[in-house]
């Protein structure tokens, strides 16, 4: 919806994006400049896999890995990571790529603003807080946070009736990015062309889902080409069930514990237990008001018909978030990703002109510089923190995460001690070589 600017409006919305960059370049400069690699969990196996790319490159594979031989979601990041193997230093060229996800933060925002016509300074200050620089975005899932910014260019483009062409390849482009987001783009497909009655144009998810039969037909007749999957800790319905839903909901939102792997909160040692208590009574504030917008646009959408497609897309996110089991075909926590969706999209739709749209903004901003405080902590003074007293560990696990828990990936690296396994649904499979003197004996001839 457009809104109306005046001056006081405009110089709010410049100081909201000089916020936005602000908080961006500082995240970059600690990446690019701290003592120790980014704490996120996942980037250890991305550099990795990086590594591998970059050398299957080169003419010099490392034994035991072998490139898929079907596309594969999830691989943008990988390939990424290996091009820039060829031109930087192996640590230099991770923290590029992960600098180049705050880049495209910004420009995702920004042209999805302008296709909206949005023009209200407490959206951009929201955004960094609660949506780029969370809890998913510390467990280093940067392929998901790439393809929720792709998701964003996609409903622009769609806002903005690109091309068909474009519109099928960035669909292409969100598979080889991450496949939930993907899975997503596909669905946004059908509602917005389903609505308009513009049948003929569903020919540009075409593409995308041939290649997501080809990857489904490979991987599920042939589960060993991913090297197993993961399996949920709990069955579907049950209490945990049920705890686990409500914790993704207070989770997503801004608030990131980081723990050390003894279990024990870093977040709690660096602030003190009260602004940790307060922290943690925020993420629930946060939380609830990021999804009563949510709820707030998609019904406010389907009732007075204008952009309905958009409205009833982000209600089937938010439920399906609730409905998702802890693991979906080898995916961990995939109700989290598609919450995050349904928020980033529905946020730039609602009417933020209101006491709750004014809260989430400053909550945000104090979440984001509270992260920033403690990511460039933790990257230039990692210790282990003492136990607080009158804490419970439900409390001290709360939203957490564990930075530097696969360090020994950079040591096998430097090493050239190429043999640790991987995510079975990156673009490599391991298969441990045979040492076996008779070939005809080995498993793998």
């Amino acid at each position: 919806m457009l809104e109306n600017s005046g001056p006081n409006q405009k110089s709010f919305w410049l100081a909201a994006w000089i916020y936005f960059c602000g908080v961006m370049l500082a995240y970059g400069c600690v990446i690019l400049l701290a003592k120790a690699p980014p704490s996120f969990v996942d980037y250890p196996d991305w550099v990795y896999q990086g590594y591998l790319f970059h050398a299957a490159l080169t003419g010099h594979s490392f034994a035991g890995y072998v490139l898929k031989h079907y596309p594969v979601p999830n691989s943008t990041t990988t390939v990424g990571i290996g091009l820039l193997d060829l031109v930087f230093p192996w640590q230099l060229a991770a923290k590029l790529w992960t600098c180049s996800y705050l880049v495209l933060s910004g420009v995702s925002s920004w042209v999805l603003a302008r296709a909206f016509g949005a023009q209200d300074w407490r959206l951009v200050v929201v955004l960094p807080g609660v949506i780029f620089l969370n809890l998913t975005f510390w467990l280093g899932q940067v392929s998901i946070e790439m393809g929720i910014c792709l998701l964003m260019l996609l409903l622009a483009m769609l806002l903005n009736e690109r091309a068909t062409v474009w519109i099928a390849a960035m669909l292409v482009l969100l598979f080889f990015t991450h496949m939930e987001a993907c899975a997503a783009g596909l669905l946004l497909l059908v509602f917005w062309y389903g609505d308009k009655r513009q049948w003929t144009r569903l020919w540009a998810a075409a593409p995308a889902v041939a290649l997501t039969a080809w990857y489904a037909v490979v991987r599920l007749g042939n589960r060993a080409a991913d090297g197993g999957t993961l399996h949920p800790d709990f069955s579907y319905g049950s209490s945990r069930f049920i705890i686990y839903k409500a914790n993704t909901y207070f989770k997503t939102f801004g608030y990131v514990n980081a723990c050390a792997p003894d279990r024990l909160s870093q977040t709690e040692a660096i602030f003190g237990r009260d602004l940790y208590l307060l922290m943690i009574a925020a993420a629930f504030i946060v939380a609830s008001l990021c999804i009563a917008q949510v709820i707030r646009f998609a019904l406010h959408c389907i009732r007075h018909g204008r952009q309905r497609s958009l409205g009833a897309f982000v209600l089937v996110l938010l439920i399906l978030s609730l409905l998702l089991h802890q693991v979906m075909l080898g995916t961990a926590d995939p109700g989290s990703r598609l919450l995050l969706m349904s928020a980033v999209l529905a946020l730039f739709g609602v009417n933020w002109r209101t006491r709750m749209g004014t809260a989430l903004a400053w909550l945000s901003v104090f979440f984001a510089l509270m992260n920033l405080w403690q990511f460039a902590k933790i990257e230039n003074n990692p210790y282990r923190p003492g136990h607080p007293k009158d804490l419970p560990a439900a409390v001290l696990r709360f939203s957490h995460t564990e930075p530097q828990t696969l360090l020994s990936q950079y040591k096998n690296i430097g090493q050239g001690d190429m043999t640790s396994s991987i995510y079975p649904t990156g673009i490599f499979v391991y298969r441990k070589p045979c040492l076996r003197t008779d070939q005809n004996e080995c498993p793998l001839h």
